[in-house]
């Protein structure tokens, strides 16, 4: 199959089977699952584990470090954006690729932005189950798929 066709077929495969998956799991957003599963499918071509780990280890850090901020601190445009600058210095520690950051940043606002803060770590916990299985499901598809239909992406 030409890439022409098969890149956007196997985008499409994974949105759909992550999100199955995600509405069978009952998760709260599942549209989160999806999501992750286009974002990784598309940069999966090359690199794929590289890119899901970095992708998976940020959101990792950005839940918790969200889930702490709300638990421990008021809310606030400011205490949101020192979590921010304190998940890019973890990230810049560990030596963490920069992409690590972009996605625990994007988990981050999502955890704070929940209305329910009572709820924070099972926000923070859905946020990074629904990651992880478009991570995984993307991974899958992408393994999956006949070789050589990627090529000249």
């Amino acid at each position: 199959m030409h890439p022409f066709i098969s890149s956007p077929l196997q985008t499409a495969v994974a949105a759909v089977v992550s999100m199955g998956l995600a509405q069978a799991l009952h998760l709260p957003d599942p549209y989160w699952a999806p999501i992750s599963a286009i974002v990784c499918s598309l940069d999966a071509f090359e690199g794929a584990v590289a890119t899901a780990r970095r992708r998976l280890v940020g959101t990792l850090i950005g839940v918790v470090l969200a889930a702490l901020q709300v638990s421990f601190t008021a809310y606030n445009l400011i205490n949101y954006g020192l979590a921010i600058a304190l998940l890019g210095l973890l990230c810049r520690a560990a030596r963490l690729h920069p992409s690590s950051l972009r996605f625990g940043a994007i988990a981050l606002t999502v955890v704070v932005s929940d209305p329910n803060k009572s709820m924070v770590w099972i926000t923070a916990g859905a946020r990074f189950v629904d990651v992880a299985l478009g991570i995984a499901v993307a991974l899958l598809v992408v393994k999956a798929w006949p070789q050589g239909s990627n090529q000249d992406q």
